[in-house]
Formats: C-alpha cells, structure tokens, sequence
C-alpha cells in the first residue's frame, strides 16, 4: 500500500527483543505489524521455536511454518525457517517472513542481505542489518500506515534500547539503485546532497540534518585517514567508537554509527560482506 512505512532496529538479545514487542503491543501496534528476523540457532534455544505446518510458496529455500512459544513473543503471528544459500538457515516471524519467502534469492548482492534487499529495505540498511544478525544481533522491524505510527514506532525502539535504528517507506524502497553516483568524489562536501537524501530518507527522527552533517563528514574522512584505510569498518569501528564520544559526548555512538558508516562507505571505505557470499 503507498504511502505505508517501516522502522527498524536491532537488539543484542531474546530479553530485550522481548520488551521491545511488549512496549509495541502497549503502544497500540498490532500483532500483524510486528516482524522478528534473528539466526536459528538463537531462535531455537531461545525463541522456543517448534516446527509445524506447512511450508508456505516462496521461492526461498527451505522455509517452514511453526509458532513462537513464551513471553512476549508468543503474540506475533506466525514463524518460519528460511535456508538462504550460503548463509545458513534463519528465524523470521511476521509479516518479514513472506516477503522474504516471495522475494527469492538473486541481483547483484545475495546471501542474507540479498534476501532482506528482496524484501523491500534499501541495499545500505540492509547490509549492516545482515551483518548484525549474523553475529547473534535480533532485527525487529514495525510495519505502519503513515508516518505518525512510524514515528510513534520509532520511539518506542528508542525506549526499549534497539541499536541503528532507521524507517523507509514504499516509496523509498523502490528507489532504483542504478541512479545512485558510482563515481568516487574526493571530498565529503562534494557529497552533501547525498548524505542530506540518506539522512533525510532513514534518520530525520534524530533531528536536522544540519545538525548531523559533520558525522557524514567524520566518517568519511577517517575512511581516508591512513590508520584506517586498509581496515573494514568492522574492524575500526571500536577504534572509531571511542575518538568519536571523546569529541562528541553528547552524541550517542549507537543512534549515529550508520551515519559514520555511511559517510565511510561514500569516500570508498572498506566493508566486511561475509554475508552476501552465495
């Protein structure tokens, strides 16, 4: 449906992934609004999941039907595997389930970030996510009518603790990413109006753009900076982490980190992508 957003973020664990629900099923969401996406291997001890029913269609491999037992969420509305090709088998509770299911896997990138680009969320929110989930990290995403129910959604993320919290719509996500710039500019202004539409786009909860500009610039800048430029985000990003708080204490490192990551990818930084291998 036009104009229907999405929010999402991230949870470190069962317990809090847990709250969060809870809070949403408090703040008036539906079940049917609610998607969980997590590894199996952590669903199985601690989602209580149980096989049952039919696969569902979908071109996706492997992908079955079950239900969530315990807690909070017990009240979403259904839960399926899927095996994605050279990623291994994953969780997927909600509405996140079928679209990955019907999305297939294939295009330019593949494996788990592939499967999440399939279904709907833009290719940059979609590889940091995978890589999120790969290292035990739970993605709930909140499906909402209009933009009121996607910033009421973002909030309650916001209280419940999610990390790299960001929205798109349908109209976002159908963004064709061949009219993205390939071409590498050699200075973050030259890439102002790029950082302004992704800020725009994922990340005007946190405020103004203008007041978020320089932690684009930051990012890439230490892509270029020679104590990080043979080194994947991944690896730095401790290092990145703490010069960041130490300049910027009133900032929180876990509602800007995609921005830095952003403003790194855009000067040409490295990025680990051990999930997109199929």
């Amino acid at each position: 449906m036009k104009g229907n957003q999405a929010v999402f973020g991230v949870y470190e664990c069962t317990q809090d992934t847990q709250h969060a629900v809870a809070l949403m099923r408090s703040a008036g969401f539906r079940d049917v609004d609610l998607s969980v996406l997590c590894a199996q291997n952590l669903g199985n001890k601690d989602l209580a999941f149980d096989k049952a029913t039919k696969a569902p269609e979908g071109v996706v491999a492997g992908v079955s039907a079950g239900a969530i037992a315990g807690g909070a969420l017990g009240w979403l509305t259904s839960i399926g595997t899927l095996v994605i090709p050279g990623a291994g088998p994953f969780l997927a509770a909600g509405p996140l389930l079928g679209l990955m299911a019907g999305a297939g896997i294939g295009g330019a990138v593949g494996g788990l970030a592939g499967a999440l680009i399939g279904a709907g969320i833009p290719e940059f929110e979609a590889r940091r996510y995978a890589g999120r989930i790969h290292t035990g990290h739970i993605l709930l995403s909140v499906h909402c009518d209009n933009r009121d129910w996607a910033d009421r959604g973002v909030e309650v993320l916001r209280q419940s603790g999610a990390q790299d919290i960001s929205r798109t719509s349908e109209a976002e996500a159908e963004f064709d990413a061949s009219e993205r710039p390939h071409r590498k500019r050699d200075s973050a202004q030259e890439y102002e109006a790029d950082f302004q539409r992704n800020f725009e786009s994922f990340h005007r909860e946190l405020g103004a753009f203008e007041d978020f500009a320089p932690v684009y610039d930051w990012g890439f800048r230490m892509a270029k900076d020679p104590r990080y430029r043979d080194q994947t985000f991944e690896k730095a990003e401790p290092d990145l982490k703490q010069v960041f708080c130490v300049v910027n204490p009133s900032l929180e490192w876990a509602k800007v980190a995609m921005l830095v990551l952003y403003g790194w990818e855009q000067a040409g930084g490295k990025i680990e992508h051990p999930f997109a291998i199929i």
